[in-house]
């Protein structure tokens, strides 16, 4: 095969990394070159020392890479010198030189193979593997991301990988058979569909149809709404049969969602250049996509309008309960006259005299709400609510009647109430009539409440409900049961049936080997062995707690009594001193896009920037001076176009880069790679709050949005009366590792877990805190479960401590700390297939793990199994809030993680306002783009302090400086910024993107000096 036919699955940097013979630090030798009995057994067979020397070295790689390495012993001098010192003491190190011979070789891999049940790669296993690989491209799409996964399952078999060339080989055959696979089964769609999915594609008057369906819904407006509704109909039949078409395809959920993002990221033009197959599979996952998109957008339109119409319902009968009131007040004198008067009127007038007398002293129409006041009755709130709801029926006509006879809504339960009451109207409108043709009686019960039937009727009289009353009633009733979770539409991705959400209950019977599949041993014990470990944390949380105030152990625990004689407790806090900022401040500025681009030709970040088909593309490979200025403009929020004003570049060198290798995935991808690199360095560790664990941190942060989409949303408190999102942030060590754009209406706490989950970076989180918005029902438990212990940081905890539970009765005094209850586990136990299951479809369902939450938080179905889970998180929950109240040292290290947050914040925040970056995207996929740009810039301005940081961290090393100062150091924080110029005119063309780490280092020593280090070796 032709070298120029071989796909790409890695970056040259990558593939270096993965075939290199591993290179060891002290640690890292005492751990792979030590031997266990069976190894020790194994090395006897060999009885020269220098033959057992190179078996020691190929056992201690293998044990590191499962791969084998042809080396001299010249080349790995430190590590023959290592086991030198540890077996052989005594022997020159030095006169172990030279390679093993092949046959030597071959023995010493044949005994490492078997020790380690372990096979070499063969020839004989390329079908197999080919054919595994054409599995996961059903599931990852994209080459580098299925590569990844296969080389989990070389690992899984117990099998040595083949070379690079070879993997590109088995790669290319398997995507050129997916690809005839899929094209065979796309050439068997009816004429018909094609048709229409060619349209979607063709130019007409200048716009695309596909322009117009992927367009982001504005607003609430009329306009807005109409649009979505046309938008629907216009594909529903397309959808239909793609609904039914794309599952006999064989393709996850990713891949899907991938050839919709194709489609959606492609232009027109673009998508016409590509094969009949591609373009209408592409156009096909789209559709799918899109129209679940439009369904969710629809039903929060319909909730939206729902829920003003019933707010401002509730203002109206508000202000006619008041306006009823005054009046009532101001008549009781014309009351009283009028009383006066009657007894003594004239008997001689007529009855018109008599009514023209009596009315002008009280007005006719406040006769029976006097009367009504006399008696008793109250004012019928009710029924003036109903009153405005009935001068409201044009809102109906315009907002919600679309959307409801658009949406296919489903009940949980078959034959009930609602449901006849959604087929009744639907069934009218479908049939072409108006509302004023809808006659229903008061004496269907199965259809309105007998209660409901005198506000439903304009006039107590009438015989029939007035149709437009009843249309709001079924509305409201909709809303209600949406709410709840037992109303759905299965075309939507957010309001699904939660059975849809959950993996099917078949599975739980694999959990012990899905759970082990993905790392997570936890699960199938969770109401095991599991729950009775943490019952125990939370009895030795109260002992321990409880014992520490009594003994006055708790240096941290404050109690005073109150003028009334109670005891008053409070938590105190260790006071720390500020260390000075200015650190980087003496320190040579430097522009952005220089640091960016050093640390995109330090680290290799710019191989993230795959183009978006990474097949058959002439471009495959960015321009970085290219890449670095779309990166800046997103960052900054002006576009490319501005770009190409301020800059060296030309608009369309930038337009093209922008379109094909800036993508949210790719940015994603070159964060991971930054992430990566600063948690290589030695001074990361050294950043830990709490010992060798990793303390994150998950917040969000408002921004104002110019052109609104349906996710920006109103935010007086924070926004003032203009629109905006929230960029929901997880900070681990100072590293932006994940980051999401979510609405100001969305809860951040049902975030957190898709949050930590979907870390892709080498940063393993052990620890995670927030803010009181982290908090939900579900989080400690979730978490827990996925070995991430959840450390919130509650903004009261003496409240918190009056609902905390313990395990079993407690037969000793608990002093000024009260348990609110006991720990109902039965409950717990009860509900333990359905708690396997759920955690199960948390780690198998990427695309709705945040909506899992929500449902489970929110909706009302599913009680026993949420009331276990609730129940299992209060252990949790209570086992933390005693930690808080105990562990000062807990307290401090929260703190510590909020205020680097508070502080990535404040850069995120300078990098959007240097241009007044207000996000600018038409589409909320652009946001997200802009938003992982500024994260991704934040970063490199991190890392590149981080390096600075490192290298005189590592000089305080060599040069033995006391523990005190080394504590000192780290204190200082690498999110800083006052060294680096964000404005100017940007020289892409000039900027080498060579930057003097060391020199840097030096300055900044020199600065550290002066504060609290001598270089004159340890100080007592």
């Amino acid at each position: 095969m032709e070298n120029i036919e071989r796909i790409q699955l890695l970056s040259s940097t990558e593939v270096e990394e993965l075939y290199a013979r591993p290179e060891f630090n002290t640690h890292e030798q005492s751990l792979y070159f030590s031997l266990s009995p069976t190894e020790r057994a194994a090395l006897e067979q060999f009885r020269n020392t220098q033959t057992r020397i190179h078996f020691i070295l190929q056992l201690g790689y293998f044990k590191a890479k499962q791969q084998f390495f042809n080396y001299s012993l010249d080349e790995v001098s430190a590590d023959v010198e290592y086991i030198v010192a540890t077996y052989y003491n005594g022997a020159d190190a030095a006169q172990f030189t030279g390679n093993l011979s092949r046959e030597y070789s071959r023995k010493q891999r044949q005994a490492i193979l078997s020790l380690f049940d372990y096979r070499s790669w063969s020839p004989q296993f390329r079908a197999e593997i080919e054919s595994h690989i054409g599995l996961l491209l059903r599931y990852y799409p994209k080459g580098h991301s299925a590569f990844r996964q296969l080389l989990a399952f070389f690992d899984h078999q117990n099998l040595i990988i083949p070379s690079y060339r070879t993997f590109q080989d088995m790669f290319s055959r398997a995507f050129a058979a997916e690809e005839q696979r899929l094209n065979n089964a796309i050439s068997s769609i009816p004429s018909s569909i094609s048709g229409q999915l060619m349209t979607l594609v063709r130019r007409d008057d200048g716009i695309t149809a596909l322009n117009i369906i992927r367009a982001d819904q504005k607003d609430f407006q009329y306009t807005a709404v109409k649009s979505e509704v046309d938008k629907t109909l216009r594909i529903e039949e397309l959808y239909e049969f793609a609904n039914g078409f794309i599952p006999s395809l064989g393709l996850s959920k990713n891949a899907v969602r991938y050839y919709a993002d194709v489609a959606e990221q492609y232009a027109a033009s673009r998508l016409r250049r590509l094969s009949k197959p591609q373009k209408w599979l592409y156009a096909l996952c789209f559709v799918y996509h899109r129209y679940q998109q439009i369904m969710d957008n629809l039903i929060v339109s319909f909730c939206y309008h729902t829920r003003a119409i019933m707010d401002a319902g509730k203002t109206y009968a508000s202000m006619a309960h008041m306006e009823h009131s005054s009046k009532v007040v101001t008549d009781f004198p014309k009351l009283a006259k009028f009383l006066k008067w009657f007894p003594n009127r004239n008997p001689n007038m007529s009855q018109d005299e008599l009514n023209e007398a009596a009315y002008s002293m009280l007005p006719k129409e406040q006769f029976s709400a006097m009367a009504e006041f006399l008696e008793g009755k109250s004012f019928d709130k009710k029924a003036a609510l109903w009153e405005y709801y009935g001068k409201s029926s044009r809102i109906f006509a315009l907002y919600l009647r679309p959307i409801f006879t658009t949406v296919k809504l489903e009940y949980y339960k078959e034959n009930s109430y609602i449901g006849e009451l959604i087929n009744l109207l639907k069934a009218h409108y479908a049939s072409g009539k108006s509302p004023s043709d809808l006659k229903i009686c008061d004496d269907l019960g199965f259809t309105i409440p007998k209660n409901m039937n005198q506000y439903l009727k304009r006039e107590p009289n009438d015989t029939h409900i007035d149709p437009y009353l009843f249309e709001f009633f079924v509305y409201q009733k909709i809303y209600h049961e949406i709410d709840r979770g037992r109303l759905y539409c299965n075309d939507s991705v957010s309001y699904c049936d939660i059975d849809t959400d959950l993996v099917d209950d078949a599975l739980v019977d694999d959990v012990e080997k899905i759970a082990a599949e993905f790392g997570y041993p936890k699960i199938p014990i969770y109401c095991d062995q599991r729950l009775e470990e943490a019952l125990q944390e939370l009895n030795n949380a109260w002992e321990r707690t409880t014992h520490n105030i009594r003994e006055n152990n708790n240096h941290g625990f404050s109690v005073r009594e109150t003028k009334t004689g109670q005891q008053h407790w409070s938590l105190l806090y260790d006071s720390v001193e500020k260390l000075d900022d200015a650190f980087f401040k003496n320190l040579p500025k430097v522009d952005i896009a220089s640091i960016v681009m050093f640390i995109g030709d330090r680290i290799g970040m710019w191989s993230a920037f795959t183009h978006m088909k990474d097949r058959y593309t002439k471009r495959k490979k960015p321009l970085p001076l290219a890449i670095n200025a779309c990166l800046l403009s997103e960052a900054f929020g002006f576009g490319t176009l501005k770009m190409a004003d301020m800059s060296d570049l030309e608009i369309s060198q930038l337009r093209a880069m922008r379109e094909d290798f800036v993508r949210v995935d790719t940015l994603c991808a070159a964060n991971e790679i930054v992430s990566n690199h600063i948690h290589s360095l030695p001074i990361f560790n050294q950043w830990n709050l709490m010992d060798e664990k990793v303390l994150a941190d998950a917040d969000g942060q408002k921004f104002a949005t110019t052109d609104s989409t349906i996710q920006s949303r109103y935010s007086r408190k924070h926004l003032g009366k203009g629109r905006g999102i929230s960029l929901y942030t997880l900070l681990a060590n100072y590293v932006a590792v994940n980051a999401k754009n979510i609405g100001l209406n969305e809860y951040e706490g049902h975030s957190l877990y898709d949050m930590i989950y979907n870390n892709k970076t080498d940063i393993d989180i052990h620890m995670v805190t927030g803010d009181n918005h982290s908090l939900n029902k579900l989080n400690f438990v979730t978490l827990d479960s996925i070995d991430v212990d959840y450390v919130p940081s509650i903004k009261n905890v003496r409240d918190a401590a009056d609902d905390i539970y313990t395990a079993e009765p407690l037969d000793y005094d608990t002093g000024i700390l009260k348990p609110k209850g006991v720990i109902n586990v039965d409950r717990i136990r009860s509900q333990r297939r359905g708690v396997m299951r759920v955690l199960l479809s948390l780690i198998m369902q990427e695309n709705t793990q945040s909506n899992i939450i929500r449902k489970l938080n929110s909706h009302a179905r599913y009680a026993r199994l949420k009331a276990a889970l609730f129940e299992y998180n209060t252990i949790f929950k209570s086992i933390h809030v005693l930690n808080l109240i105990d562990d000062m040292e807990l307290r401090k290290a929260i703190r510590s993680a909020r205020n680097r947050t508070e502080a990535y914040h404040q850069l995120q925040s300078n990098i959007r306002k240097t241009y007044n970056g207000i996000f600018q995207g038409k589409r909320i996929v652009e946001n997200r783009v802009s938003a992982h740009a500024a994260r991704l810039i934040a970063n490199c301005i991190v890392a590149y302090n981080s390096m600075i940081l490192n290298a005189v961290y590592q000089r305080m090393l060599a040069n033995g400086a006391p523990q005190a100062v080394i504590d000192e150091f780290i204190r200082i924080s690498p999110i800083a910024w006052t060294h680096t110029l964000f404005t100017g005119r940007y020289n892409f063309k000039k900027s080498s993107g060579k930057i003097d780490v060391d020199a840097m280092a030096r300055i900044l020593e020199d600065h550290v000096k002066q504060h609290f280090w001598r270089d004159d070796g340890p100080q007592n």
